[in-house]
């Protein structure tokens, strides 16, 4: 099944190989997640402290701990961690679930709120010359296609 996936993804004349792929989606990470993380750093705030923020934030009602962790794929106690930390720091707060509960929902406080669009706009100004040659095309193509890969991979599962 692999090898039929990589022949349809490459064909049979391309210059393809993995160790290319490897290298180029490590060194791009690197870029993105370094640039990020020296906006993020003047917030105190780290790459997986955003990336929880973010699921928050889409979410105004608040989410479970499960659920987060699902989002993240990472372990619930991971999450309990990286959530006592953003309390600690005032991001977040934790609340009776409406609807159950004995179930606890993890909620953006209104300091998050206010800090979310400004941070963001950082952001993408420190990332704008690294996306500077690339049309909203093919940058949306970039995120279709690990979107993709995170649903197979969630399938073989």
């Amino acid at each position: 099944m692999l090898t039929s996936a990589f022949k349809k993804l490459v064909g049979f004349s391309t210059e393809f190989d993995s160790y290319t792929l490897l290298r180029l989606q490590a060194k791009s990470y690197r870029l993105i997640k370094n640039s990020v993380s020296e906006v993020l750093s003047k917030n105190k705030l780290s790459v997986l402290d955003w990336s929880l923020i973010g699921i928050l934030y889409k979410k105004p009602e608040g989410s479970r701990f499960v659920e987060i962790s699902t989002i993240m794929g990472v372990e619930p106690p991971f999450v309990t961690e990286l959530v006592t930390i953003l309390k600690k720091k005032g991001f977040v707060k934790i609340e009776d679930d409406p609807e159950d509960k004995r179930a606890k929902c993890v909620l953006l406080t209104k300091k998050s709120t206010e800090l979310i669009p400004l941070v963001e706009n950082n952001i993408k100004e420190s990332l704008s010359p690294l996306l500077e040659d690339i049309s909203s095309s093919e940058f949306r193509g970039y995120q279709t296609t690990m979107e993709k890969l995170l649903h197979n991979l969630h399938k073989k599962k």
